[in-house]
């Protein structure tokens, strides 16, 4: 079948006109389409996108109160902070993008708040507070409480204090009022004047919501330019702080951005002085020109498939600049030297050298295509532009090229020298491949895997401090657990919601714990706390409402002064829903811990991020209480774990395709593990390089793995298939000026400031480097092969 490609050529070669002009035509028409790509960074995307607990986590960690919400930290030195901050919400006000802007609680919180709230006390009624109810209503306490009742009417202000007195006497209001904190406490802040103002009064706080979801790169710079824009209202001397998702998104596809500005230029310029200061020949233009096509073909053919096209997958590119050229450079070397005998033409030069470029691209394609299985979305879109690339290159390499480059006048003189030296046996082999493996076994089994969401972005400086100087004003509103509740209905939900409340207290969770419970329990619990109600009054009621007559009358109050008190008592006690929150206006409490997620209904809680509280929702708790469990530090470690089966997958599924392809290549056992040596050198050295420096691997650590396997693999078929060929065609220099150019595709990423596109190119670098290495002179002295 490799005579294929002899034939092809005899059968284009007096096409050589059409055939450049259709190539140039179809590689400016992708030019074109590339730099139209829409560049979309979307960190979902770095994600399992599957049915598992990884994908399940991450949608619900979206959802939590804060991930959609931008925090803002007004400070103005020498005035008050609060005047610039509704100076700032004004402005962002104007803005489209901003949903609701919250500078305080709501405005209708006051005296008369108290008046309203007392209707709920029986609907929330738990069993502990009938023992507070039994106490209010104990003759000393009642005694206790008009006292202070008359002693407030007499001071001023009164007038405001009257009506809940009358309605209240005994201070039933103090029951309901703490149950306002289980769902509040989501700042570290005090009112004034209407405003979250910081413990020591310097700083005001801004809540504000977007619609625009956090992890779309396109929306975020909208949201950062809508707040640029406000911030420009602020008046002189005042500053504001921004913490949020949409800033963290933002920054990182700026920052691969101004990384792609760099990296593309600085790889085609390096691949360009390899070959102006090396091969020095006019024809060697053509092989530049390969990879050049190649990017805009794979750029094309990816954003087809997608619709987009992920930066970090653009900025593979330069790595695929240096990998696309290899199979160029061996076209161009073998026929570079072949002579114009009629047993060494350029047909019988491609028919010889095809085996080698194509087993060499199978491979290449075989360890990238282990990537396909991933369940995260950008490592199959990294795998798709990589295999897209190397076809490409594959096909313009052994039927293009060709066309392009000729004979030089003086051909090397024949290379298949007498070789006096002995080749090693396949023993020495086998021991040095299980000794390389065993290596890399156990350095892999010792490097720790990092899934940490921050290890794989990017944080500026000023950024990382607004953050900390956030967190020490108002404390930290970010790091907490979610337990999630879902339901068909919205009293479904609450009645799972209330299963977790009571759980968390009756285990004693680590607090503070932020639940809905308290304020908003399911509608079977509050007709369950109304009958304790009226079965307490039926009791006690009489007896206490005969102390409140006595100790009025001794202290001078009215007949009728507490009238309304003795109709709330006796009236039939109302439920409550969101609606009546609402009323209150305390709705914010609802909309923050109870969401829509399609047709369900979601409710949660939020707690400390301790391994106490990690502890005691296990799965089997979870199952129980029909709650998901999500945190932070249980997302980080379920994502390592599932990186580390990746590694697994990706290496063994990669190795396993290798291994087969060699297999039938050569068919010979020593010839194989010659050939598979470059790869184990490879990947060892970067898990040892790892594990010396005490740097764990992170996602895109184990998607270069594969890479490595394939460049691997593609020098070591070279460096073996040399041996098999009759005449020299440069192989060594061909392979050397490969990892040369592949070399400098990955240099150029280890300069990025992005740390995926950092993490490429270092572990790539050090691992292809080594199997190059290997190829070149290890793989040749192992082979007896002195050239």
């Amino acid at each position: 079948m490799f005579h294929l490609f002899g034939r092809a050529y005899a059968l284009l070669a007096p096409r050589r006109g059409f055939l450049l002009a259709l190539c140039a035509l179809a590689c400016f028409a992708c030019a074109l389409f590339v730099s139209r790509l829409v560049v979309r960074e979307d960190i979902s995307t770095m994600f399992p996108d599957d049915s598992g607990r990884i994908a399940s986590d991450f949608a619900l960690l979206r959802l939590a109160p804060f991930a959609q919400r931008l925090t803002i930290t007004v400070s103005h030195a020498g005035a008050n902070p609060t005047q610039a901050a509704e100076t700032l919400a004004t402005a962002l006000r104007r803005e489209s993008v901003f949903t609701r802007v919250l500078t305080g609680p709501p405005s209708n919180i006051s005296l008369t708040f108290l008046t309203k709230l007392l209707p709920l006390a029986p609907a929330l009624l738990t069993e502990q507070d009938t023992k507070t109810l039994y106490a209010l209503t104990d003759p000393e306490h009642v005694q206790t409480a008009l006292e202070q009742n008359r002693r407030d009417l007499l001071s001023p202000g009164a007038v405001a204090l009257k009506k809940v007195i009358r309605q209240d006497p005994l201070g039933i209001r103090n029951i309901v009022l703490p149950k306002l904190a289980a769902p509040s406490r989501l700042a570290d802040v005090r009112i004034e004047n209407g405003h979250f103002v910081s413990r020591d009064g310097n700083h005001a706080l801004i809540l504000v919501d977007t619609d625009i979801p956090m992890t779309d790169s396109l929306g975020a710079a909208k949201v950062m330019s809508s707040y640029e824009k406000a911030v420009a209202a602020l008046p002189e001397g005042a500053q504001a702080m921004l913490v949020g998702g949409h800033r963290h998104t933002h920054v990182n596809a700026q920052a691969i951005k101004d990384d792609l500005k760099i990296i593309l230029p600085s790889a085609f310029i390096l691949l360009a002085l390899i070959f102006l200061l090396f091969m020095r020949n006019r024809q060697s233009l053509y092989v530049f020109l390969v990879p050049v096509c190649v990017v805009g073909v794979a750029g094309t053919a990816t954003a087809l498939v997608y619709g987009s096209i992920s930066g970090i997958v653009l900025g593979f590119g330069a790595v695929l600049l240096g990998i696309s050229v290899d199979y160029a450079l061996h076209v161009y070397f073998a026929l570079q030297n072949s002579s114009a005998d009629e047993n060494h033409n350029p047909a019988h030069t491609l028919t010889q050298i095809s085996p080698a470029i194509t087993f060499g691209a199978l491979t290449s394609c075989t360890a990238l295509a282990a990537l396909l299985v991933s369940d995260i979305p950008g490592i199959r879109q990294l795998a798709v532009f990589s295999l897209f690339g190397i076809i490409a290159s594959f096909f313009m390499s052994l039927l293009i090229l060709p066309h392009f480059i000729t004979a030089t006048k003086g051909r090397l003189t024949n290379t298949t020298q007498h070789n006096t030296h002995k080749s090693f046996g396949v023993a020495p082999l086998i021991t040095l491949w299980v000794v390389v493996l065993s290596a890399g076994i156990w350095f892999g089994q010792h490097t720790r895997i990092n899934g940490d969401l921050r290890a794989m972005s990017f944080t500026p400086t000023e950024v990382q401090a607004e953050e900390d100087a956030t967190r020490t004003i108002w404390g930290s509103m970010r790091d907490l657990a979610l337990i999630f509740v879902r339901a068909r209905t919205f009293d479904d939900a609450l009645e799972k919601n209330d299963r977790v409340w009571s759980f968390l207290q009756t285990h004693n969770a680590t607090s503070p714990i932020i639940s809905l419970a308290p304020l908003l329990p399911a509608m079977q619990t509050q007709l369950q706390n109304i009958s304790r109600w009226k079965a307490f009054w039926q009791v006690n009621g009489q007896s206490a409402f005969t102390r409140l007559e006595t100790e009025q009358k001794a202290l001078g109050f009215s007949r009728s002064a507490f009238s309304p008190f003795a109709e709330f008592i006796s009236a039939s006690p109302e439920t409550i829903s969101s609606e009546s929150l609402h009323e209150l206006g305390i709705q914010e409490f609802v909309d923050v811990l109870a969401m829509r997620d399609g047709d369900d209904f979601l409710v949660l809680t939020l707690l400390p991020d301790t391994m106490k509280n990690a502890a005691l929702l296990s799965d089997y708790t979870e199952r129980e209480l029909g709650a998901q469990f999500v945190s932070g530090s249980r997302f980080r470690e379920l994502l390592g774990g599932a990186m580390r089966i990746d590694v697994l997958r990706f290496s063994g599924s990669a190795l396993a395709g290798v291994v087969l392809l060699n297999a039938i290549l050569f068919r010979n056992p020593r010839k194989t593990l010659l050939a598979l040596l470059p790869i184990g050198m490879g990947v060892t050295t970067v898990l040892a390089v790892m594990y010396s420096f005490g740097q764990a691997l992170n996602l895109f650590h184990i998607v270069s793995l594969p890479l490595i396997i394939g460049l691997g693999a593609d020098y070591g078929i070279f460096m073996v298939c040399r041996s098999e060929q009759s005449a020299h065609h440069q192989t060594a220099r061909a392979v050397l000026f490969s990892g040369l150019t592949t070399l400098c595709g990955f240099g150029v990423l280890v300069l990025a400031r992005h740390p995926a596109l950092h993490s490429i190119g270092i572990t790539v670098l050090t691992g292809v480097g080594t199997a190059m290495i290997t190829a070149l002179w290890i793989v040749p002295a192992l082979n007896g092969d002195r050239r």
